[in-house]
């Protein structure tokens, strides 16, 4: 749990990049660290998230500043995740368009997506 740390952009790139690779990973919350936004929106817009060894299933970034470049990175993971199951967004005014693009694209066509819970 990284919530509320203060953690900044620089973080934001490398967190995106363990979601990506980490086997193991279950659970990641970065609630409330508003400094992670252009980080971490680029780490996901960059991410590819094919991982079918991923075991990440909540993924919270509430309140973490993400803007409209996040929004292609998030439509990918919902398009291509088959392990995630909750995903938490609140928060995030910037995201706006960007967010819903990535509504309008996914996860609908994933047959294996194993979403559950959408918090925006």
């Amino acid at each position: 749990v990284l919530s509320g740390t203060g953690i900044g952009p620089v973080a934001g790139e490398a967190f995106g990049a363990l979601m990506r690779s980490s086997c193991s990973l279950e659970t990641l919350y970065l609630d409330d660290n508003p400094q992670l936004g252009e980080g971490l929106g680029a780490a996901l817009s960059e991410a590819p998230w094919a991982n079918t060894e991923s075991k990440l299933r909540e993924l919270h970034l509430n309140g973490t500043g993400l803007g409209p470049a996040a929004g292609a990175g998030l439509a990918e993971l919902l398009r291509s995740s088959r392990s995630l199951e909750k995903l938490y967004l609140n928060d995030n005014p910037q995201l706006g368009e960007g967010l819903g693009a990535a509504l309008s694209e996914a996860p609908w066509a994933n047959t294996e997506s194993k979403l559950r819970e959408l918090h925006l």
